[in-house]
């Protein structure tokens, strides 16, 4: 229910973003994650857990002047057993014609923890860094890596 009343509060102010007077767009994205998360047993034994993960996200992107640009996303990310929503907010700079960079923190939740062998904490926050690429108007290339700030998994859980 919590997850609920989270999409009802946080899709208007995606979409209320998106209404600047200034050039806004609207959009999907998809693509592959790569997540690496490092562990500790007890012992100090190293252990973690490298995998990719399939993602969508629905995002607005409004124009702010020439140069920068805000965008904001809502991200939901799926493994087999387990998904993820992700909202960054990105602050955006054009430092090349079509190509910018971005930075801005994000916020992350567990949404499904099925088996409940893991232990989750359901929110985290994350930094976001990365550059985009306009191939053409409508569609990007993009490369981010996200930086963890707040612990969201138990290391005992990386076995």
């Amino acid at each position: 229910m919590r997850y609920l009343v989270f999409f009802v509060l946080l899709f208007p102010a995606l979409i209320a973003s998106g209404q600047h007077k200034n050039y806004s767009s609207f959009g999907v994205k998809a693509g592959l994650n790569r997540s690496i998360i490092n562990g500790h047993e007890p012992d100090g034994t190293k252990t973690g857990f490298i995998g990719l993960e399939m993602y969508a996200v629905l995002f607005a992107d409004t124009e702010l002047t020439t140069r920068w640009r805000f965008e904001n996303e809502i991200l939901w990310s799926f493994t087999d057993d387990y998904h993820f929503i992700e909202v960054p907010l990105h602050v955006k700079y054009s430092f090349l014609k079509k190509t910018f960079v971005f930075l801005g923190p994000k916020l992350d939740m567990v949404v499904s923890n099925d088996d409940e062998i893991y232990d989750f904490n359901t929110f985290g926050v994350s930094l976001d860094l990365g550059v985009q690429y306009e191939l053409t108007p409508r569609i990007l290339a993009e490369l981010r890596c996200s930086k963890g700030l707040t612990k969201q998994i138990n290391d005992f859980a990386l076995d």
